[in-house]
């Protein structure tokens, strides 16, 4: 498994962590924003094949994407009831609040 990240081109534009399978074939997103001048992120969409889930890609995705950026306030889109079972996971894990439905800073493009 691999998790490849794509850079925004924009600041504070859409970036993405790709999942990869062991034949490189697509089998999840992660799509999100951060905004180093307001120190926020904001998560997109998460999106997991239905037989990947449950095995911790999201949750790779989401630390790959939040590595440089920790510290910042998050917050989501709004969220399925899998995306609400997910995120209060991350929550618990990770210290950090994800509430749904969260504001994209003006330097966020929509």
């Amino acid at each position: 498994m691999s998790f490849e990240r794509a850079f925004a081109a924009l600041p504070a534009g859409r970036q993405a962590v790709s999942v990869l399978d062991a034949r490189r074939r697509l089998v999840g997103c992660l799509e999100y924003q951060i905004c180093h001048v307001c120190r926020i992120g904001y998560v997109v969409n998460i999106a997991i094949a239905g037989h990947w889930q449950g095995q911790g890609l999201g949750r790779q995705a989401l630390h790959t994407a939040m590595e440089p950026c920790g510290d910042y306030t998050w917050s989501t889109s709004r969220q399925s009831p899998d995306g609400r079972r997910f995120f209060g996971a991350m929550e618990e894990e990770l210290e950090i609040a994800f509430p749904a439905g969260g504001v994209r800073c003006s330097h966020m493009t929509p």
